[in-house]
């Protein structure tokens, strides 16, 4: 063997051995790339959905947020139900306003995709004549007895046969009712079908009932139309007079004695200042706000309240936050009611005081 011969295989051995270092070192990096760009995708895949999560949230609480700014700044009822369907488009594909009249249903305001595409909302010169007994569509006789929102078949027998009709509705499609109550009664129902999302559809229309209520108690406060002899539903607008005369001065003075903001001081609304009736509308709106927030935050507890006659029990802490901020904002003015207390036994407990139960602190005055 020449001498050159080691030299030679030493230096083959070198070279495939810096081949191998070579090839594992090339798959070692590139196996370090992919998984940092895989990690930095990720992460960044992560941050684009969080965000767009949050631009969808503060999207949606914008839109409510301005929906809810119109429902409350409706000039008239009839403007009211035009504007609930309006701002009900992005939750749902159609929809109707129904007005109750001596247990008839009547058409007061529609939108169907055809009216949808061509941007009429409903109006009156379209809407098509609608209106049937509510004893024949079972699911507008359950949400006008229960006052709560009903999930139904779009069948004739669920919401009568002229509704099928006129919106096309298929057997096995659902649709959706949410009672809308001007004061103890249902005196409107919206109706909505057809890919829809229902809790912001029931958190409109309960605004829009809100703003019904709040006309009523405003008419009936000024004398605009005459009231039947009012119930306690009804004392959210009226200062008894009766209470009055039967309030003793001794029993007033022991009041503030034992801690009470100041003598409370029965009249006549019309006996009222401006600035005193608008401090207790004021206080009437807070009350119905607080309360509404109570059945549409806490609904399967209020079920379970009213079933067995202690609703305070499982909404104890919404109940008594609501009761010192309404002591603290509105129970300042001498002849203030405890209107918070009186929309509870209308609201939670359907006018029957005694389900509110045992433990239940009673009216602040």
């Amino acid at each position: 063997m020449t001498p050159a011969a080691p030299t030679a295989t030493w230096r083959r051995v070198c070279e495939e051995y810096f081949s191998r270092l070579i090839e594992d070192l090339e798959q070692q990096v590139e196996s370090e790339v992919e998984s940092r760009v895989t990690a930095a995708i990720d992460a960044a895949v992560r941050g684009a959905v969080a965000d767009a999560a949050s631009e969808s949230r503060r999207a949606l609480a914008e839109e409510l947020n301005q929906a809810v700014r119109r429902l409350r700044q409706a000039a008239n009822v009839d403007d009211l139900y035009a504007v609930l369907l309006d701002v009900t488009v992005p939750f749902c594909e159609q929809a109707a306003v129904f007005s109750i009249h001596d247990k008839i249903a009547h058409a007061e305001r529609m939108r169907r995709p055809a009216e949808v595409h061509s941007g009429e909302n409903g109006a009156a010169p379209s809407l098509p004549a609608l209106e049937f007994p509510v004893s024949e569509a079972a699911a507008f006789s359950t949400a006008i007895d229960t006052r709560d929102p009903v999930i139904a078949m779009s069948t004739p027998a669920e919401v009568s046969g002229p509704l099928v009709g006129l919106f096309g509705h298929k057997p096995d499609e659902r649709v959706y009712l949410f009672p809308l109550r001007g004061g103890s009664e249902v005196t409107a129902l919206f109706y909505a079908a057809g890919h829809l999302q229902p809790p912001p559809l029931e958190l409109l229309a309960e605004v829009a009932g809100l703003q019904l209520q709040i006309w009523k108690a405003e008419a009936a406060a000024t004398a605009i139309i005459p009231q039947p002899e009012p119930k306690i539903a009804d004392a959210l607008v009226n200062i008894s007079g009766a209470a009055a005369k039967s309030a003793e001065p001794g029993k007033a003075a022991t009041a503030v004695a034992a801690g009470g903001n100041a003598p409370r001081q029965h009249t006549e609304w019309w006996n009222l200042s401006r600035e005193e009736q608008q401090k207790h509308l004021a206080a009437q709106r807070f009350a119905r706000v607080q309360v509404a927030e109570m059945r549409l935050g806490k609904p399967d507890a209020l079920r379970s309240g009213r079933e067995t006659g202690n609703i305070y029990a499982p909404l104890h802490a919404q109940i008594d936050a609501a009761r010192e901020k309404f002591r603290e904002l509105h129970m300042t003015a001498p002849t203030m009611v405890d209107y918070l207390h009186l929309e509870m036994i209308r609201s939670l407990a359907d006018d029957d005081a005694i389900l509110l139960g045992p433990s239940y602190p009673g009216p602040l005055v």
